[in-house]
């Protein structure tokens, strides 16, 4: 059971990292849906891509066919006809950053691509792990979209799956970027020159004997640092250490393994990555706060 719960939620994660249709810019369907109108100021999804929507506003057809109400029906140029089919209301626009993960409606917390935020009993936002999940009453179970929750299941119609548990959110953190190791501070062979700045110098002790890193334009970085290929104001290429090994490379500083660059000269955390297991939702945020 838990190995093909296991097959469902990677499925379901596969299926999260598409990217929906935008209807207005409230309401959107999913990757394999279409907007269709509702009513004058409501739009809807059809359960299938590149659908006609029907002109009673309630009903949509395959793409190639055409609507015939008074039938309720599909009816396609070879005059085969097949049901029309409802469609659903559209759902809310999913709050995203620049990253594409998902923003919480505390503000102050975020999850990650393909995952929902859901209200944990504390008060925190948890991540479902599928995209437009149903959130359970209990404040830590979950369902796919278009399941119920129903006890430890998810039902839709006569099909039933165990609930999925949520997992921590990421906390909303920024913290200033790092500069580059000053030019004066290392030759064009890579060895490092001494440095007034004594926080420089605790990065760059001690690495003389271990073998620099090459950054592939003509210059190199100390061990344990990390090559940056950045554009001079002159839009000229050139290379710049960061005293961090593993870093991610911003326009004109960097930031720590696992940090976004964003903007202000800042680093923000990624979103925790999305698990396909379950865990103790409470003590993962405990953990995230460590």
């Amino acid at each position: 059971m838990r190995f093909a719960l296991f097959l469902l939620v990677s499925a379901l994660v596969l299926v999260g990292k598409s990217t929906a249709h935008q209807c207005d810019k409230e309401t959107e369907c999913g990757d394999d849906e279409t907007c269709c109108k509702l009513g004058d100021q409501m739009w809807g999804c059809c359960p299938m891509p590149q659908a006609v929507c029907c002109d009673d506003r309630t009903h949509c057809c395959p793409s190639g066919t055409t609507c015939d109400p008074q039938g309720a029906r599909c009816i396609g140029e070879d005059s085969n006809h097949t049901p029309m089919r409802k469609k659903k209301p559209a759902r809310k626009t999913v709050e995203r950053n620049e990253f594409n993960e998902v923003l919480c409606p505390d503000k102050s917390s975020k999850c990650p691509d393909g995952s929902t935020c859901c209200l944990l009993e504390q008060g925190t936002y948890g991540c479902c792990p599928v995209p437009n999940a149903v959130c359970c009453p209990d404040m830590l179970h979950c369902c796919p979209n278009g399941f119920q929750c129903h006890g430890q299941f998810c039902s839709q119609n006569f099909a039933k799956i165990p609930h999925l548990r949520k997992f921590a959110s990421t906390n909303i953190h920024r913290k200033p970027a790092i500069d580059f190791l000053p030019e004066e501070d290392q030759d064009e062979d890579g060895e490092v020159v001494s440095t007034e700045n004594s926080a420089e110098e605790d990065v760059v002790a001690n690495l003389e004997d271990v073998e620099p890193i090459s950054c592939g334009i003509g210059k190199t970085c100390p061990a344990k640092t990390t090559c940056c290929k950045i554009r001079n104001s002159e839009g000229e290429r050139k290379a710049m250490c960061c005293p961090l090994s593993n870093a991610v490379c911003c326009e004109d500083t960097c930031c720590p393994g696992g940090y976004h660059c964003v903007a202000g000269g800042k680093c923000e955390k990624h979103a925790k990555t999305m698990r396909t297991r379950f865990w103790n939702a409470e003590r993962d945020m405990e953990d995230e706060e460590i």
